[in-house]
């Protein structure tokens, strides 16, 4: 989501705070019973009956504004929240970009499954160092790696080289897999 839209979404959530503060203070000075956290869309009733008991057209006009106004920011919160939302497909590719230009150099000392960071699957280095994204682009590498295995990954290359007594696996990651571009 870009910044504007992120500023955007930040002041139509204050102004209907404002907007909404304001009617509940005026609401509980007209003598309506009142609930600050809950019970916002049942003040849009009280708001409407205001409207329809009062012979002041001033008052009128103020609640027939504070209600257009509730109602807009309303319907644009999510309205701008969606149509700024990054795509699935998007994301996808712009994470396998970010792999291919990723680099990764070490010997594995062990893997887990690290259960509290979601399950994912993780590799840790003999220099202490820990990869938990290389498992998720590069299938069967998890079941296929070996403490005392030597994992290898160039820079804007979309091979990973595991070197296992003297003998090579390549895997490689397919990009139509990710980005359909």
């Amino acid at each position: 989501m870009n910044g504007l839209a992120i500023f955007g979404l930040i002041l139509l959530a204050l102004i209907g705070n404002i907007l909404w503060y304001w009617l509940k203070f005026d609401l509980k000075n007209k003598g309506y019973k009142i609930q600050y956290f809950y019970g916002h869309f049942s003040d849009l009733a009280k708001a409407t009956e205001v409207i329809k008991k009062t012979d002041e057209p001033r008052t009128k006009r103020t609640y027939r504004g504070i209600l257009f106004s509730l109602i807009l920011v309303i319907i644009l919160m999510p309205i701008i929240f969606f149509m700024n939302m990054e795509s699935t497909e998007n994301r996808r590719c712009r994470r396998f970009n970010d792999y291919k230009l990723y680099s990764l150099n070490g010997t594995i000392a062990f893997k887990y499954i690290d259960k509290p960071n979601h399950a994912m699957e993780t590799l840790s280095f003999e220099d202490g160092t820990e990869e938990n994204e290389v498992p998720i682009f590069v299938d069967e590498l998890f079941e296929f790696i070996q403490p005392g295995d030597s994992i290898c990954k160039v820079s804007g290359s979309t091979e990973l080289l595991v070197y296992r007594t003297g003998k090579l696996t390549t895997f490689k990651v397919d990009q139509k897999k990710y980005c359909t571009e």
